[in-house]
């Protein structure tokens, strides 16, 4: 009797310890997770107002297609059903405008903005939109379509806020990563994700 309350006695605050341990380890892993949001914010202000939404304009020509059985007082639908689906014929090119839009980053102070070549590759007008507000018409400096890269340009007469360049090389697998963009013209969203592996080449 006299040993079981004995063990009784030391293992309160055994207890008590393992409980602390458990609040302490919760305590560190909530403070972790508020520093990480920290710096996640701290990126976002620094970064933000060097990403910029990007719409673009291309004028693209159609072959409009006519039905030779086209203005028959029987309509389309009898044709269709006894002599079987007419052959289209080519009419008249029609012209039109379609408009696509993307995003891009300022990597110097004088405008140069780094993007995709499937956003800018081959558009007729490319304007771009700054955090503030501001629009600005860009030129297309050069495209890569096989690393889908571009560099455009943009014309301001103050100096720009962009982002320094960094060394990939120094990434490792697991690292944090932020992405900044305008998906779906969403201006400045922000998401975050890990390197999932280096090297990967011919995909």
């Amino acid at each position: 009797m006299r040993t079981t309350k004995f063990l009784f006695l030391l293992l309160i605050p055994l207890l008590l310890i393992s409980g602390v341990t458990v609040a302490s380890a919760e305590d560190a892993g909530l403070k972790s997770l508020r520093e990480s949001g920290k710096a996640f914010r701290s990126v976002a202000k620094q970064v933000s107002p060097a990403v910029v939404f990007i719409q673009v304009e291309k004028e693209v020509t159609q072959q409009q297609m006519v039905n030779p059985f086209g203005g028959s007082p029987f309509g389309d639908e009898f044709f269709r059903r006894f002599f079987g689906e007419p052959e289209q014929r080519r009419g008249q090119q029609q012209k039109r405008q379609t408009v696509g839009q993307g995003s891009g980053f300022l990597i110097s102070p004088d405008g140069y903005i780094m993007t995709n070549n499937h956003v800018v590759g081959d558009a007729d007008k490319v304007t771009v939109q700054l955090l503030d507000g501001r629009e600005f018409s860009a030129k297309t400096i050069g495209t890569d379509p096989p690393s889908d890269v571009a560099l455009i340009k943009i014309e301001a007469e103050e100096s720009l806020p962009y982002l320094k360049l960094g060394d990939s090389d120094k990434m490792e697998v697991g690292d944090w990563v932020l992405a900044f963009g305008n998906p779906f013209g969403l201006s400045h969203t922000l998401t975050a994700g890990i390197v999932s592996a280096k090297g990967r080449s011919g995909i």
